[in-house]
Parts: structure tokens; C-alpha cells; sequence
């Protein structure tokens, strides 16, 4: 007799983590220089078998792939997520932004200081100023490397794109946090 056996190990990934560090799970940067971050796996081909994964959490980085990494992306999470499992994602909110962005006051003032701690200066995280945070919701920080925004989300994209990956279930709601209104969605397998 081999003894008892033990259930595997639940396998959560947390992708684009930054220095949100969340225990038990293997959080994912390629960008975040922190102990404890993996920044050498490409989420585009990750190294696990089908369905090994029981959830994802990718908190605003999905927006920041190219076309052509969206296109191996989607497919790749739903590869090796396990049947029943999760993909929770958030990204902005495309369709607010454009709106948001078109009511803005169009007065430039200066938004980057070189050494201020967060960088806004000026109009900043204001929401009634186009120049500040809402030019970064289009085109994202550009303080750094990895930081572009290079695909943009609606909540029928999100949809779409979950039925055309494999998952079968997507629930979409639009949430407001303090950089704006984004679109939270679970993504069932």
C-alpha cells in the first residue's frame, strides 16, 4: 500500500500582479521587480497542462497585450483553467473612457512631474480634465516599460471573446474605482 492519497494542490495564477502580492498563489509580472513575483513565463504559453489551473486573477494587465498576444491570450487561459474553474479579470471600461474623455475639459495642464512620488501633477486623477488620467485609460501610464495599453474592452467584446475561447459562462459588471469606471468580468470554463 502507498499510503493515503493527498488531493493536488489548488493552482491559482495571479497574472500582471504588480507588487499585489496574494499568498497561495503564483503571482506573475513581467514588469514588477519584487521577491516573490515570477517574471519569466509568457501568458501567452504557460507552463501548465490542460486544465490545471483551478483560477486566474488578472487585474487590469489584459489591456496592456498587443492584438497579437490577445489572439493566444484567451485561448491559453481557457486551455489551462480546469473544467469549472475561473478567470476573473478587470479592465477599463473602453466605452466610458471615450465618453468620459469627450465631455472632459479640453485644458491642458501639466500632468507628469519628474519626481513626484505618483507622477500626477496638475490636473492629475481629475475625471473632468481630458489631459490627465483619462488620456492614460486610452494609451495607459507610460512611465515604464510594460505599461502601454495596446487592446481596448467592452463589455459585448468580453462576451464575444469569452464564447470564442471556450468558456461557458461570462458575467460582466462595470465598476467604479479611483481611476474610473472598468469592467469587471468571471469567466467560467
Amino acid at each position: 500500500m502507498d499510503g493515503p492519497h493527498l488531493p493536488a494542490p489548488r493552482l491559482r495564477l495571479h497574472i500582471g500582479c504588480g507588487t499585489r502580492l496574494l499568498p497561495g498563489w503564483i503571482n506573475i509580472d513581467r514588469v514588477a521587480r519584487v521577491p516573490g513575483v515570477v517574471t519569466d513565463l509568457d501568458p501567452t504559453r504557460l507552463p501548465y497542462a490542460d486544465g490545471a489551473v483551478e483560477e486566474i486573477l488578472a487585474e487590469h494587465v489584459f489591456e496592456h497585450f498587443s492584438f497579437a498576444e490577445e489572439a493566444a491570450i484567451w485561448p491559453e487561459m481557457a486551455r489551462v483553467l480546469r473544467r469549472g474553474g475561473r478567470l476573473e479579470l478587470e479592465v477599463p471600461d473602453f466605452e466610458w473612457v471615450c465618453a468620459r474623455f469627450l465631455a472632459a475639459e479640453d485644458d491642458w495642464r501639466e500632468f507628469y512631474r519628474v519626481g513626484h512620488p505618483d507622477h500626477y501633477a496638475g490636473c492629475g486623477r481629475a475625471l473632468d480634465q481630458r489631459w490627465g488620467i483619462l488620456q492614460t485609460m486610452f494609451f495607459g501610464n507610460q512611465n515604464g516599460a510594460g505599461q502601454f495599453h495596446r487592446s481596448a474592452y467592452t463589455e459585448a467584446k468580453l462576451h464575444a471573446i469569452a464564447r470564442h475561447s471556450g468558456f461557458s459562462g461570462s458575467l460582466v459588471e462595470r465598476v467604479f474605482n479611483k481611476g474610473g469606471q472598468a469592467l469587471r468580468a468571471v469567466l467560467t470554463r
